[in-house]
């Protein structure tokens, strides 16, 4: 059972029995975005960003670099890229600021490369969506700090929305647990501004945000579609965050949605520019999800480093750990994990059916259970 607490929502249960309702937050009519810098490359240009590494000295020397050369071209692009773009340009800061800045940033790097913090324990299944966004921002940082800055996330949003029918209100109602996971990265140190925009007619979002150190930037496109990530924008956008890290979040909910892990597959239009999207977004250093499957309530839950671990909601309603993987488990494996525990715990068919069917009951209106039951009765 997972508590609502993001915010100043009241506690909310998140059992799929009862379902809790976050209030509506609007986003901004400006559709603004902070820091839509389109940056040069480093002064040595076959660097390029390192991935599967901290990012550094090399990430100071990159973010450095690149800011000094795009300072002197910015303001005599801004205005054009205003034009081209759904997002609005920042406006210019003072050379004394953006010293200051870099001065941070080159600090900032310094530390990180030096840190050698000991891993922490192992999380366990959160209790409220304050615990999950918590812990979905350190796993995000601790697989940056392992040279992941591009990644994929999926945070659970039934405690909040309980539906995938309406999309403009799945938005409304669950941005909060995206601000939430946003500005806990960096475990929310040197945060300034955090800003939204909605980039598409569907519900794709970006939150950027904007830290006093450059390499303390990141961007997360949440419930982003198909379409916006193989834009040649975005593609331009993903390439201009150099080191800094990118998330996208909840690719299983967007509007034309798709998942890392079909490596492009679900991109029918563009399936070689959908594989290096997947590829380049593989790894997915947060995922906490309950979905039916074989007729069970099942939990994935993963927080990097540590391994996949798959859960059921016994006939008891009692968490009961199936097993873990290095990858996330597949339809075929889970299967075999719960024939395998139902042999075991001598559980029939007929029992976990029905267990099923009561617990979509209790998740109805309702109308919609005295509908059930009626047609149930027929």
């Amino acid at each position: 059972m997972l508590i609502c607490t993001c915010g100043s929502i009241p506690p909310q249960r998140f059992s799929g029995r009862v379902v809790g309702r976050l209030a509506p937050l609007w986003l901004t009519g400006e559709q603004d975005v902070a820091q839509m810098r389109h940056c040069a490359q480093a002064e040595n240009p076959g660097a390029g960003p390192t991935p599967r590494r901290a990012p550094g000295r090399r990430a100071t020397a990159l973010v450095v670099s690149a800011t000094l050369l795009w300072g002197a071209s910015w303001l005599r692009s801004a205005k054009e890229e205003a034009s081209q773009h759904d997002f609005v340009v920042p406006s210019a800061r003072s050379a004394i600021h953006e010293a200051q800045r870099l001065r941070r940033t080159a600090r900032a790097a310094d530390a990180l490369e030096d840190s050698d913090e000991p891993l922490p324990p192992r999380p366990e299944l959160p209790n409220s969506t304050e615990v999950m966004c918590r812990q979905a921002a350190e796993a995000a940082m601790r697989a940056y700090r392992d040279g992941y800055t591009r990644q994929a996330i999926r945070l659970r949003l039934d405690a909040a929305y309980d539906s995938q029918e309406d999309l403009g209100a799945l938005l409304k109602a669950t941005l909060p647990l995206a601000k939430s996971f946003t500005t806990k990265l960096w475990s929310g140190e040197s945060l300034v501004d955090l800003k939204t925009s909605l980039v598409d007619e569907d519900v794709t979002t970006l939150l950027y945000r904007e830290a006093e150190n450059a390499l303390m930037d990141a961007a997360v496109l949440y419930l982003p579609s198909r379409e916006v990530v193989a834009s040649p924008k975005f593609s331009n956008f993903f390439q201009s965050m150099g080191d800094r890290l990118v998330v996208v979040a909840n690719t299983e909910n967007a509007a034309a949605n798709w998942r890392v892990e079909n490596m492009g597959a679900d991109f029918y239009d563009s399936p070689d520019i959908g594989l290096e999207i997947c590829k380049q977004f593989s790894q997915q250093s947060y995922y906490y999800q309950l979905v039916p499957i074989n007729n069970w309530q099942v939990t994935f839950f993963r927080a990097y480093p540590f391994p996949w671990e798959l859960w059921i909601e016994d006939l008891n309603y009692n968490l009961v750990k199936l097993g873990e993987s290095e990858q996330k488990p597949t339809y075929d494996q889970i299967t075999e994990w719960t024939e395998q525990y139902e042999e075991k715990a001598g559980i029939r068919t007929y029992e976990k059916v029905g267990k099923l069917l009561q617990d979509k009951q209790q998740r109805l209106s309702p109308e919609e259970a005295a509908a059930l039951a009626m047609g149930g009765a027929s």
